[in-house]
């Protein structure tokens, strides 16, 4: 990507296009919390991964505690079409004018909030579109946390860390695309209110509540389409589709509806593994349009 982007946001929203059947088969591996690596940059200067962004979201994100780790998959975007995708356990630090909140309920039922910065890790799940963000376990133990939620600000920024520095002249390009012009040239495609953006956070929400390991489809079909309706009804439930656009909502809810719809086809597939899929289709829709709409593209 280069360094400058355009601020104009003439996308057409368009409907969310059927899914690819042979595609669905597994849905995409994830890695554990404890699989991570950081990237090196060789001497002979190639480029680390890319720099992303983050959607930003006005409702909590809860992380889910098992294995000794806290975590919650959220919505991320490519900063950089020209750098390479990060690997799977590529680790990020938080950058740009935004910040993470990490949203506390201690045991004894108070809530505090205060800034997540030295608390989180962010781990990369093999694409740019899905991020993991990482609390370890004993670290929740020391807040005195019976549960814990994270609140991402707009105009967040995550860049690769590596295990060598990078040339002077590529970390200033770097922190320049984290922190200015081109990041806030991206909030315009992927803010809140806007029906992809929207579409994306809530799958999201929903992949969260589905088991993140598993064989394909054991159970008969009608199992899938009743994981998915508890699914929904919990993201409703929680309150996080108030204040997302009805747009937003009805395309999440398609998406749902489609991969119960191939369960009782017979296809198979994870309900985790086809929800994926979409989200990471939706959001490269939207990243795809932000790359176009730089000058000279």
């Amino acid at each position: 990507m280069r360094a400058r982007l355009s601020l104009a946001f003439a996308a057409t929203l368009l409907a969310l296009p059927a899914l690819s059947l042979p595609a669905l088969a597994a849905g995409p591996a994830t890695s554990s919390p404890s699989a991570v690596r950081t990237a090196s940059v060789p001497a002979d200067d190639a480029l680390p991964p890319q720099v992303l962004g983050l959607i930003a979201s006005a409702a909590p994100i809860p992380l889910t505690c098992t294995d000794g780790a806290c975590t919650a998959l959220v919505s991320s975007f490519c900063l950089q079409e020209d750098r390479p995708p990060p690997s799977a356990g590529q680790r990020y630090d938080t950058a740009g004018a935004g910040d993470v909140t990490l949203v506390v309920r201690r045991t004894d039922g108070s809530t505090e909030e205060f800034s997540a910065a030295g608390l989180l890790g962010y781990v990369s799940e093999g694409d740019f579109t899905r991020t993991r963000i990482e609390l370890p376990a004993k670290r929740l133990a020391s807040l005195d946390a019976a549960e814990v939620a994270v609140r991402i600000a707009p105009l967040v920024a995550l860049m690769p860390r590596t295990d060598i520095a990078p040339p002077a002249a590529v970390a200033a390009r770097d922190a320049e695309t984290a922190e200015g012009a081109p990041r806030f040239a991206a909030e315009a495609f992927f803010k809140p209110g806007t029906p992809r953006a929207d579409a994306a956070v809530t799958l999201a929400r929903l992949i969260n509540l589905l088991p993140a390991t598993g064989p394909v489809r054991t159970q008969p079909a009608n199992a899938i389409s009743a994981a998915a309706a508890k699914a929904w009804g919990q993201v409703q439930a929680s309150g996080a589709l108030q204040g997302v656009s009805q747009d937003g909502v009805e395309r999440a809810k398609s998406e749902v509806d489609r991969c119960a719809a191939y369960a009782d086809m017979g296809f198979k597939i994870t309900l985790r593994g086809c929800l994926s899929k979409s989200h990471d289709r939706t959001m490269r829709e939207v990243n795809e349009e932000l790359w176009k709409s730089q000058p000279g593209y």
